[in-house]
């Protein structure tokens, strides 16, 4: 501030001095432009500082938006997860992995993926299936920035398990990690739950455990987490 006060006194007593005279001399518009420089030099990194504070935070405010969707709409599908009947079965396999819960890794980084049966169909098309009754998985995908993006497969529970990777919306991306962990009955955690079979001593999981990592720009050493914990309803 002194420096701009400094300024316009001395272009007003130029003014006053300069009244018998036209102009002013290079030497002053050299000065003058110096002072200009000076203040543009202490302004600007205020104003970038300024504009960069402001992109973090729209940032992390897309970030937060996206987990949070992502969240509610994995407890939805999990609190509302079921055992079918063998009537309701495509295949006879399906009545076996009516829950899976894989434990994987891209690139040493967490990268799990589920499927379940669920009563949270979400009916997009104008078939004749019942919307509410589906077959539902989570699978993850590396991209090309070396970031996993997250899909949703939904298939009406009357067809097969479509192929692995396969018929998904991309419902999340930016991620460095996602993991699931499995707490059974007795509080015992595991990093995978694979149903085999219907009299299993395991069934369903009582709790299960999400964890998000995506990254972070301006920190990618230090991803931003987000976690939650579903209680499944079927499980005891």
């Amino acid at each position: 501030m002194n420096i701009i006060k400094s300024l316009r006194l001395f272009i007003i007593n130029k003014i006053k001095w300069s009244k018998n005279r036209y102009g002013f001399t290079l030497l002053e518009i050299i000065v003058a432009i110096a002072i200009f420089a000076v203040i543009v030099s202490l302004i600007y990194p205020a104003y970038t500082g300024t504009y960069r504070n402001i992109e973090i935070a729209e940032t992390q405010a897309d970030i937060y938006e996206m987990a949070r969707t992502t969240l509610i709409r994995i407890i939805e599908d999990l609190e509302s997860v079921y055992i079918p009947e063998v009537s309701q079965a495509s295949q006879p396999n399906d009545i076996t992995e009516f829950f899976k819960g894989q434990n994987d890794f891209i690139d040493a980084r967490r990268a799990d993926r589920i499927r379940f049966y669920s009563k949270s169909h979400i009916d997009i098309s104008e078939t004749p299936f019942e919307a509410g009754e589906a077959k539902i998985s989570y699978y993850p995908l590396l991209k090309e920035d070396e970031s996993i993006s997250l899909y949703r497969s939904d298939t009406p529970g009357n067809l097969k398990w479509p192929e692995e990777n396969t018929e998904g919306w991309l419902i999340c991306e930016g991620l460095y990690s996602i993991s699931f962990k499995y707490v059974d009955k007795n509080g015992d955690t595991y990093d995978a739950w694979d149903e085999t079979h219907m009299n299993s001593s395991k069934k369903l999981p009582s709790i299960i455990n999400i964890n998000l990592e995506f990254i972070d720009k301006d920190d990618p050493e230090k991803p931003i987490t987000f976690s939650t914990a579903v209680y499944i309803p079927l499980a005891n």
